[in-house]
C-alpha cells in the first residue's frame, strides 16, 4: 500500500471541491473526480479517507503531468497518408474516399511533421484516449505494416502468398 502522506514539488498547487481534485502546474491543469478530501499544511496533503491504490496512480500521474507532461508520437505509414491542422480539428487522408477530421480536446497540443505528429498533455488519460481513437481508423496492417503506428512500435507482417 502506498503512503497516506503526499509531497506536491514547487509550483504545484492542488485542491478539492464537490468531490474533484484540481491539480495544477506550470504545464498545465489535471483534475479527477475523488471521493476524499485534502488536508493541506505547507507542500504536504494528506486525503481522508485514504486514497486507494487506483486514485493513488491518477493523482501520482496528474502531479508527474502537471511538472514535466506526457508527450506521444504517431507516424504515419503508407502511401498517400497525410495529416493536417486547421482551427481545432485534425484532418487525415488514410486511403478512404473521404477525409477524417477529429476534434482536438482541450488540454492536447498538437505538433505536426510531414509524417509525424506530436502529441502533448499535462493529463495522461485523456492523451492515451485521443492517440487510441486516431489509431482506430487505420490500425497497423499485418502484411504491408502501414496504418498509425507509434515512433519505436515494431510492427511484425505475416508471410505472404506462397507459391
Amino acid at each position: 500500500m502506498s503512503s497516506p502522506i503526499y509531497r506536491l514539488p514547487i509550483g504545484v498547487n492542488c485542491l478539492s471541491n464537490n468531490g474533484k481534485v484540481f491539480v495544477s502546474g506550470p504545464c498545465g491543469v489535471v483534475d479527477f473526480y475523488c471521493v476524499s478530501k485534502i488536508y493541506r499544511k505547507g507542500n504536504m496533503i494528506v486525503f481522508l479517507p485514504y486514497l486507494s491504490s487506483y486514485y493513488s496512480s491518477i493523482f501520482i500521474q496528474a502531479v508527474l503531468g502537471v511538472v514535466l507532461g506526457y508527450s506521444v508520437e504517431l507516424v504515419l505509414k503508407g502511401i498517400g497518408y497525410k495529416a493536417y491542422k486547421s482551427d481545432e480539428k485534425l484532418i487525415f487522408t488514410l486511403g478512404f474516399s473521404h477525409s477524417i477530421s477529429i476534434d482536438i480536446p482541450e488540454g492536447v497540443f498538437v505538433r505536426l511533421n510531414k509524417k509525424t505528429l506530436s502529441l502533448i498533455s499535462a493529463n495522461l488519460g485523456l492523451l492515451q484516449n485521443f492517440t487510441t481513437s486516431i489509431r482506430a481508423y487505420r490500425f497497423p496492417d499485418s502484411y504491408k505494416g502501414a496504418g498509425i503506428v507509434y515512433v519505436n512500435e515494431i510492427v511484425t507482417c505475416k508471410e505472404g502468398k506462397k507459391n
